[in-house]
């Protein structure tokens, strides 16, 4: 019998795959479920997504509807309408006929309508009407969770990567979001996203829509503790032991962020298995490194290729952990010129996702990249 690989990773993890997070858990769901928004942000791959189809999921349980938006498919005012209202009426447990009919009410601009691919399976579908205001369209979508909720019948409406909204006409559709929203009744709000600086500012700063209208939440990384407690299980499900001091060097190695402890240990499974070994050690860690190094080199040489040779300066400098970027003796060995300009570089970083900043502190988001420009910068 074939086994199956127990780790995961790139895709939302869910059931045996998913582990820790149960008070951010338990918070979102209360939060949400007692009628408040909530904005939660952090990195990239630590997990975010999957936390939040989780809570989802559980609030479905409990007789919440539930969407989930991710603004990263969104580019345009018209895809916004058109992806909001598909999930809307996908969401509906009516048949989609008569969920056409309810959602024909409530917007102007756009006429839905059930349409049937070649098997004859239905599908949700809209067409716009000429010359109508679309304004008043887009407020009708945004309203629309709203309209459609009777009473006893609330909603929870998730929009992943919500900073990118600014996109979207900028201030005018924060401003008209925030007015909508504000007035709902029914409907609970989650807004997450991966780029910390943007989510925290939309949200922290008094001049921005978005100001105090979310209990805002930070997602730290997982308890490195029950980090050791998943690896050791899972391994342990194939027969393959990790003692504690290799399950420490392995997390410590991916910053025991959860998508590269996935990644790693998928890879290291995947090299064992077909070995009469049993017994993971620590010459399979690197190995696992390399390979994924080598998986993903192409890409790496082109990110760093993008970068002026300035800010490669900087990233070595990252590389290396130095403890004062800023300092004399830094920008002596590294060759760095004034703090002005090593500040526009690492806020180049931080937009583009390559570098993060947190307690004061900058480090890279993908700890595969650090290792990489360590080795080759």
């Amino acid at each position: 019998m074939t086994k199956t690989n127990p780790f995961k990773f790139g895709s939302i993890v869910s059931g045996e795959f998913f582990y820790n997070r149960e008070e951010e858990l338990l918070r979102i769901v209360q939060t949400l479920a007692g009628g408040n928004n909530i904005t939660l942000y952090a990195p990239r791959r630590y997990g975010k997504s999957s936390l939040v189809k989780k809570a989802l999921k559980e609030l479905h349980n409990q007789g919440f509807n539930t969407i989930y938006l991710d603004f990263m498919s969104i580019y345009s005012r018209e895809t916004f309408i058109s992806n909001y209202a598909n999930e809307i009426a996908n969401s509906q447990n009516d048949h989609l006929e008569n969920t056409v009919k309810k959602i024909a009410k409530f917007i102007s601009g756009i006429i839905p309508s059930v349409s049937f691919d070649s098997a004859g399976i239905p599908a949700f579908s809209l067409s716009w009407i000429e010359g109508k205001d679309k304004e008043q369209t887009l407020t009708d979508i945004i309203n629309l969770p709203e309209k459609l909720a009777p009473k006893h019948e609330k909603w929870i409406i998730a929009f992943d990567e919500f900073q990118e909204v600014s996109k979207l006409n900028g201030d005018n559709f924060e401003k008209l979001l925030r007015s909508c929203v504000q007035k709902h009744e029914n409907v609970s709000y989650l807004f997450l996203g991966s780029k910390t600086h943007l989510l925290q500012d939309m949200f922290n700063n008094k001049n921005r829509a978005f100001y105090n209208a979310a209990m805002v939440m930070g997602l730290d990384k997982i308890d490195q503790s029950k980090s050791v407690d998943y690896l050791k299980s899972r391994f342990a499900a194939s027969d393959i032991n990790i003692d504690n001091n290799n399950a420490d060097y392995l997390l410590s190695t991916v910053d025991n962020i959860p998508y590269y402890i996935q990644f790693i240990a998928h890879e290291i499974w995947q090299s064992l298995i077909l070995t009469d070994r049993n017994t993971l050690i620590k010459d399979d860690i690197d190995k696992a490194v390399e390979n994924v190094l080598k998986l993903k080199s192409d890409y790496y040489w082109e990110l760093t290729n993008r970068q002026t040779a300035y800010r490669k300066k900087i990233l070595s400098a990252l590389s290396h952990n130095v403890k004062e970027l800023f300092s004399k003796q830094t920008s002596t060995k590294y060759n760095l010129g004034a703090v002005s300009t090593t500040q526009k570089a690492l806020e180049v970083f931080i937009e583009d996702g390559i570098i993060e900043r947190s307690s004061g502190k900058y480090e890279f988001s993908d700890p595969i990249y650090k290792l990489f420009v360590n080795k080759f910068l």
